[in-house]
């Protein structure tokens, strides 16, 4: 039987902890990895973006890269179920006045980022100087004023200036030419 050096053993024994150590490092990534992967396959973990068809965008071509057009489902509720409406559950509808194309489809996937998960992106016909929050409700709307420059809000509906019908929005967004972040 051979002897080693007690240098020889020494570099034996680091040699195997090395190895066990990336072994180790190697389970705990893949299981990081497989969290990860299973957290991003979750629909309640991914903010859900609708964007109507009359929405401009700066890349016609590649807009099926850009936005992902889900419709929501809802369930029935009986007499006896009470829903409730929190800002980040709302129905957002966020409308571009401004002649920037696409810009109320990125400012849905900003709330989409800060937590809001059901955004819909459209346009509005009437020019605006600054920004206008609308809601349904007064409980509703006033945490989006944090995120324009000098934004009005009010309780009420948008009637006039869109293609499409507000009914089943919570919120309306009207983004006006002060908070273009292309400019």
């Amino acid at each position: 039987m051979k002897k080693q050096s007690a240098a020889g053993l020494f570099f034996s024994i680091l040699l195997k902890a090395i190895v066990i150590l990336l072994g180790v490092a190697i389970v705990v990534f893949g299981i990081f990895f497989i969290i990860k992967v299973l957290k991003t396959d979750n629909p309640a973990s991914n903010p859900t973006t609708t964007v109507s068809d009359n929405v401009l965008t700066e890349a016609g071509a590649h807009d099926d890269l850009l936005y992902e057009t889900t419709v929501a489902s809802t369930e029935a509720t009986t007499e006896f179920e009470q829903t409730s409406v929190t800002p980040y559950n709302s129905n957002i509808l966020v409308l571009n006045s401004t002649e920037t194309t696409g810009l109320a489809g990125r400012w849905c996937e900003k709330f989409n980022g800060y937590g809001y998960s059901n955004t819909m992106a459209s346009d509005y016909s009437i020019p605006q100087e600054t920004t206008r929050i609308v809601a349904k409700r007064e409980d509703l709307g006033q945490d989006f004023i944090q995120y324009f420059n000098g934004a009005s809000y009010e309780v009420g509906e948008v009637t006039e200036g869109v293609s499409i019908d507000t009914d089943d929005y919570d919120v309306v967004i009207i983004i006006g030419t002060a908070d273009d972040d292309s400019q």
